[in-house]
């Protein structure tokens, strides 16, 4: 009996609990002295509804087609399967909030979860003024031991709102952005913070004729989405996301982003960031974009950048897969410190300036395979990039090429260059040739169609062969425009190309990469190979797994270690913990030539990021750190100097 007592006392609160579910209606006809519960007691302002504090399932909704002119900052938080609801009544036309000429955003939330935004337009229309910096939609998580969740902005129109390009206040710079989520108590990567934010998703809104940036999420560790959204004539960047885990950028479009913000007379303080691309993420980890398009991004001098697509620092495992980019400058950015980022069946057409540019190292083992890179003019650089001060090791830079078709048509050039310096100022080297190829780097099984600058790169199974395209340079906007990069049934693509273990399983129109003999390029055309030997592909796997895991590790450890000012003790700190599996041991010397070392396996907190290294720093300096790594039965030993001096590669 006592249980039926509790079960029904559980129903009657959670149905009083939805009960008090109310839906707020806000007309520009309406009255702030009435209830706002019925369109006919609707309130008036924005002032109004900034000062509820609003309750897990209500509803705020403003009258279709109408403009209210000021901020929107409501007030309150949703919960689990009752968020607050932002939206419209009363029509198809989407309600108006215009800040005129007032600074920051239309509307804004802070601390607050589980909001749903949609069907919402936020304007301005107001000239740049220096100093001030604008916004549209905006949540951020401030202070610590915050832990925010569930964010929905979906069909929202955010148009002709000017903010300032450069510049470091709230508002400005980065900050000035169509829709701008960030947690904010997130410094630097992979730091612990106290807070969190998870679960954003950033769906299907129009962002037109903004200045800077259209979409940044940042901070947003688990379950981020940001998809079919469409982006044009922006200042600065489409889409820029950092440090999510598993995050999903697809099915957007972002033409003509990068509009603005590398011109030399812009002005907007010392902080002024002028370097740009279209869709980029940092500090990601297996975080996927696909299915986008971009097109005629803008590169003006100061920018250094203007690519489609970009891995940035510290993104590890993510991939690129299906997307199309058209009339860039550049199809993808690879920056140092990244690990094992994949570019796969995707198409380029006319992609210009830098198509690759890879500030990566060899070993960090980025994977460029099954794409293809059509031009028909200019000269079109893959761009190994030495560094502002040219120091970076010319040897030590590069990806993994597979299975890609380069075809040039027509008078114009592919070529292969070392570049170094600012961007103002940079030089470049084609002279030097990149070195052969291998399995594990640089370019090997590729098929080469037209002229090479500076001759096509050393590959020891190259294909030089039209590789006979179903219709090439027909592509227009729309990845259903790009049926002509087909292969024709006699191309010598066709059952030509490498495996590569863990391919995702189809290629770019969707058909299974699934028999023995995979094509070249992003067409695989069906049922024309032979049976795949499902065993030795499992072996090739578990092979490739392996190798990975040891890659990882050796990435894990800092370039080179810094020794404190005062002390005998320097600190290595790990990029993040060693995974279970790795052992072997790390060694160093005293001022007396005697050996000290740490066995990697037997530390009692495995969990870690740093690792100590006790001895005078005189001794330091004149040695190295040995690292010895063991998983399996691979190997990896090398050394690691000491610096005095903060090291910045």
């Amino acid at each position: 009996m006592r249980k039926l007592y509790i079960t029904i006392l559980a129903i009657t609160l959670t149905a009083m609990a939805w009960g008090q579910h109310k839906t707020y209606f806000i007309s520009t006809e309406g009255n702030d002295d009435s209830s706002g519960l019925s369109i006919k007691e609707a309130w008036k302002s924005l002032s109004k509804v900034n000062s509820v504090v609003f309750q897990a399932g209500d509803k705020i909704l403003f009258e279709s087609g109408k403009t209210w002119y000021g901020q929107l900052k409501p007030q309150g938080s949703g919960a689990a399967e009752a968020p607050i609801q932002l939206s419209s009544f009363g029509g198809d036309k989407r309600p108006v909030i215009n800040i005129g000429n007032a600074e920051g955003a239309g509307i804004r939330l802070t601390n607050q979860s589980w909001w749903e935004i949609s069907n919402m337009e936020v304007t301005s229309g107001a000239p740049p003024v220096l100093g001030i910096g604008r916004q549209g939609i905006v949540s951020e998580v401030e202070g610590d031991n915050k832990h925010i969740e569930h964010l929905v902005v979906k069909n929202c129109y955010i148009h002709d709102i000017w903010g300032q390009l450069g510049g470091n206040t709230e508002y400005t710079g980065y900050n000035s952005c169509g829709i701008f989520v960030q947690l904010k108590s997130r410094r630097g990567m992979n730091h612990i913070v106290s807070s969190t934010l998870d679960d954003v998703l950033i769906e299907n809104n129009t962002i037109e004729r903004f200045d800077k940036c259209g979409i940044i999420i940042l901070g947003c560790k688990n379950k981020m989405v940001v998809r079919g959204n469409y982006m044009n004539n922006l200042g600065g960047d489409g889409i820029f996301t950092g440090g999510c885990y598993r995050g999903l950028i697809e099915h957007n479009v972002a033409n003509r982003t990068c509009q603005r913000s590398g011109y030399l007379d812009l002005v907007g303080g010392s902080s002024w960031w002028p370097h740009t691309a279209a869709i980029w993420i940092q500090d990601a980890e297996e975080t996927v974009m696909q299915y986008n398009e971009v097109h005629d991004t803008g590169r003006q001098p100061g920018n250094g950048d203007g690519e489609a697509y970009d891995f940035d620092f510290y993104c590890k495992r993510c991939i690129a897969q299906y997307n199309y980019s058209q009339n860039n400058h550049g199809f993808l950015l690879i920056m140092n410190r990244t690990f094992e980022n994949i570019a796969r069946y995707n198409i380029s057409e006319n992609d210009q300036t830098h198509l690759i540019q890879m500030q990566c190292a060899i070993e960090e083992r980025n994977l460029i395979y099954n794409n293809i890179f059509y031009i028909d003019h200019g000269t079109v650089d893959l761009d190994f990039f030495c560094g502002n001060d040219g120091l970076v090791s010319k040897r030590s830079l590069g990806a993994i090429f597979h299975n890609n078709i380069f075809y040039a048509n027509g008078q114009c050039f592919f070529r292969t260059v070392y570049a170094s310096g600012e961007v103002l100022k940079r030089t470049f080297d084609e002279n030097t040739k990149v070195a052969t190829g291998t399995p594990q780097g640089l370019f090997f099984h590729n098929c080469y169609f037209g002229p090479w600058k500076n001759g096509i790169p050393d590959d020891p199974e190259k294909l030089e062969a039209d590789p006979k395209f179903v219709s090439p340079g027909s592509g227009g906007y729309g990845l259903q425009t790009l049926q002509g990069y087909q292969l024709r049934s006699d191309s010598p693509c066709l059952n030509n190309g490498l495996y590569v273990s863990f391919n995702g399983g189809k290629d770019f129109w969707g058909n299974t990469v699934d028999d023995g003999s995979i094509d070249i390029g992003a067409f695989e055309q069906k049922g024309s190979g032979l049976v795949a030997n499902l065993n030795k592909e499992k072996q090739l796997d578990q092979s490739a797994a392996d190798e990975s895991a040891i890659a990882l590790a050796k990435w894990i450890f800092p370039l080179q270690v810094s020794i404190p000012e005062a002390g005998s003790e320097a600190e290595i700190r790990l990029i993040e913990p060693l995974e279970r599996g790795i052992s072997g041991q790390i060694s160093w010397k005293d001022s007396k030539g005697n050996k000290s070392s740490l066995s990697i396996d037997k530390q009692k907190k495995r969990d870690s990021f740093t690792i100590k290294v006790s001895a005078d720093k005189s001794s330091l300096l004149s040695t190295n750190l040995h690292v010895d790594l063991k998983y399996k039965n691979l190997q990896r030993a090398w050394d690691i100097p000491f610096t005095a001096e903060k090291f910045h590669r």
